[in-house]
């Protein structure tokens, strides 16, 4: 994958996982692929009013709420197919088509509507200049101490295909000091919030979907719901692969979905530099943000 400046931040014996430099936002270079031509055609690419791009920091309830906007557009279905297939990655996309491609392989070739996820920063979203044809986005934020630790098993889920070989101690300190794939939670979140009243954007918060999903399972407790989308994404098992892609991809990759729970940190052992992850957390992002109501 020539044309791509490759970064692993190290400390000591231990790597961190592997990085390419895509429009200047570091981005996992271990799956899936990158297309080279991503970056000299982002520029050019047009969205539609009816695209809908669902915009995460990564491990941040992505894949729950694809699949909440998936069923609310196709009257409740469950589809059968992956969810690679029903979304594109971005910034992992080719935009265009090239000669001999089949029809709809490139993003501006799919019929509408288009559904695609993207972990990019808000800056690098493309948008119509004119208001009223602005696409829909859908950001969710979660709160960041339940992103680094999800985010710790799922880049160790790659074993070695993603040569990460650290600990969760080594893994804090690329996350809090904004060495990790997309750089700092707080960069990524912010943006988004400031403008959570704009009309074509709808601000979630990953606590507040389980709060809701769990209320309307107790409350109205029927088969509808126990084929809601939370109920769909949890009822794959957990050492099954995800994805029939991510399978033959990664052949050490085990499992997808995890354990999901409200500050999951306590679960893990905070020893030696992690100490100071806590502080950080605790005192800046949990203390600054609960001001803005960003973190409960």
């Amino acid at each position: 994958m020539a044309g791509f400046q490759v970064i692993q931040e190290s400390e000591g014996d231990f790597k961190g996982p592997r990085q390419a430099l895509l429009c200047g936002v570091r981005v996992p270079f271990y799956a899936p692929v990158i297309n080279t031509d991503f970056e000299k055609d982002l520029s050019r690419f047009e969205t539609r009013e009816d695209d809908v791009f669902i915009v995460t920091y990564p491990k941040s309830g992505t894949t729950w709420v694809q699949e909440i906007v998936w069923q609310i557009y196709h009257n409740g279905k469950v589809s059968r197919k992956n969810i690679e297939e029903r979304y594109a990655q971005f910034e992992k996309s080719q935009l265009f088509p090239r000669p001999g491609d089949e029809p709809a392989v490139a993003l501006s070739s799919r019929p509408s509507p288009r559904f695609m996820k993207c972990h990019f920063p808000y800056h690098l979203l493309p948008m119509s200049q004119n208001e009223a044809n602005r696409s829909k986005y859908i950001y969710v934020a979660r709160n960041p101490k339940d992103v680094a630790v999800s985010y710790f098993h799922f880049v160790r889920s790659f074993g070695p295909d993603s040569d990460f070989n650290g600990t969760f101690e080594n893994f804090a300190n690329f996350f809090v000091n904004g060495k990790g794939s997309y750089g700092l939670w707080s960069d990524h979140v912010l943006p988004w919030w400031k403008r959570r009243n704009d009309p074509h954007i709808l601000f979630l918060k990953y606590e507040d979907l389980k709060k809701v999903i769990l209320m309307i399972f107790f409350c109205y407790l029927s088969t509808e719901v126990l084929q809601c989308s939370f109920c769909h994404c949890l009822k794959r098992k957990a050492d099954t692969p995800f994805s029939s892609r991510h399978a033959i991809f990664s052949p050490h990759r085990t499992f997808f979905v995890r354990k999901e729970c409200v500050t999951q940190m306590k679960n893990v052992s905070l020893k030696g530099p992690s100490r100071n992850f806590r502080y950080i957390l605790l005192d800046y992002y949990v203390y600054s943000f609960s001001s803005l109501g960003l973190i409960e």
